[in-house]
């Protein structure tokens, strides 16, 4: 018996057809050309969503809006929130998962997770490049704690008394503390040799200088008789044998860190390796503290783009760091802040706030920052002027 059609078959023919002449007529390459679109877009969404986090509210989108969820889908997170005329249907539209639900005037906000994810998409896209030697060049700011000519006249006076091994260096350090706030700020160039026999070369340049935390501290340096806070202010230079990453990777060196998997989780398991095997004693006794440090050290060093991009969702899956949305660093440059809390060197737990500043055009740490939980001054800032590959010492990309 042949089937009958009703209104309901007749209608969801008519509907198939209309979706085949669309699907028909659609350009073939307007999938490349939205790919595009939000390729050149992105980094606007993602400055425009990494915003201080609101109270959450349930909002009805208004007609003819839609909130299309970019970045990390395949995650099932959110990198961002873009909002696009013309399209909706004025039904109500769940929170994005690590975004806040706004009115259409607010920004969108998202968390560390998210935008790391969306960091490591941007990260894998990113040309592979080589060379001999790796340049860097940074503007680091840092609190005095010592005046060093009384310092190291208090070690000597102890050491002629007691012998080296028992000198007191914390008491030492108490006696020849600054009363006041005082920072030395200075720019450095490194070039780290790739190959095994080169050399590398550091050079501090002629821009170095102290400041003050205020007046008042100025004018207690001065009645202290204006104490030579820094060895040397003047341009220096050496040359020396090839150096690891860092004291606290003392495995890692120009030779493998381009060796790095590039895959997350076996990322993971080898700087949880790394964690295990470090110098013990000093702070960061976590692994979210010691993945904030290594991620510096990586983030500052030549890893391929898999890396880097393995990197960042590494550090998307660790809890103990968070978002405190966007700032800009010593140059004037915007970008996102990441924060993970520690001990300091006397242990006192969530005393220490380390910081990542992180460029969301193109994935590239921009600047790391140090400061005690309840003081805005930074013990420790380092910016990242500028990097990349050199054929020799001395020159600059």
């Amino acid at each position: 018996m042949p089937h009958v059609h009703g209104p309901y078959d007749r209608k969801r023919e008519e509907q198939n057809m209309s979706d085949r002449i669309i699907a028909e007529l659609r350009p073939a390459a307007l999938d490349e050309l939205t790919e595009d679109a939000y390729g050149r877009r992105r980094a606007a969404d993602l400055r425009r969503a990494f915003e201080t986090p609101r109270e959450q509210v349930r909002v009805r989108a208004p007609r003819r809006t839609l909130l299309l969820v970019a970045g990390a889908a395949a995650a099932g997170l959110a990198a961002a929130v873009i909002i696009v005329p013309g399209l909706g249907d004025g039904k109500a539209v769940a929170p994005v998962p690590g975004a806040t639900s706004r009115t259409p005037a607010e920004p969108a906000t998202i968390d560390a997770r998210g935008f790391l994810l969306a960091a490591a998409e941007t990260a894998a896209k990113a040309p592979a490049s080589s060379g001999r030697w790796w340049y860097t060049r940074d503007r680091t700011f840092q609190r005095l704690h010592v005046d060093p000519v009384a310092y190291q006249k208090e070690i000597e006076k102890q050491v002629k008394k007691h012998g080296d091994k028992n000198a007191d260096k914390a008491e030492i350090l108490e006696k020849t503390g600054l009363p006041y706030a005082a920072f030395a700020e200075g720019t450095d160039e490194l070039w780290r040799a790739r190959a095994q026999g080169d050399t590398d070369r550091s050079r501090r340049t002629d821009d170095a200088k102290v400041t003050f935390g205020s007046s008042e501290d100025e004018a207690r340096w001065k009645a202290a008789g204006s104490p030579k806070l820094v060895h040397s202010t003047g341009p220096q230079s050496h040359d020396g044998p090839a150096r690891v990453l860092s004291i606290a990777n003392p495995g890692l060196n120009m030779r493998n860190v381009d060796e790095l998997p590039t895959s997350a989780k076996a990322l993971e398991r080898e700087l949880r390796g790394l964690f295990e095997a470090r110098p013990k004693g000093g702070g960061l006794q976590d692994f979210a503290g010691y993945l904030w440090q290594t991620g510096v050290d990586l983030l500052s060093a030549p890893i391929t783009p898999g890396t880097k991009a393995a990197l960042f969702r590494v550090m998307a899956g660790e809890p103990g760091i968070t978002a405190e949305g966007t700032t800009t660093d010593s140059m004037g440059r915007s970008g996102a802040v990441l924060t993970v809390l520690g001990p300091d060197d006397r242990d006192r737990p969530d005393k220490i706030r380390y910081r990542l500043v992180i460029d969301p055009e193109n994935a590239n740490l921009l600047q790391y920052e140090v400061t005690e939980v309840e003081d805005d001054a930074p013990l420790l800032r380092v910016t990242l002027q500028d990097a990349g590959w050199v054929n020799g010492p001395g020159e600059r990309p």
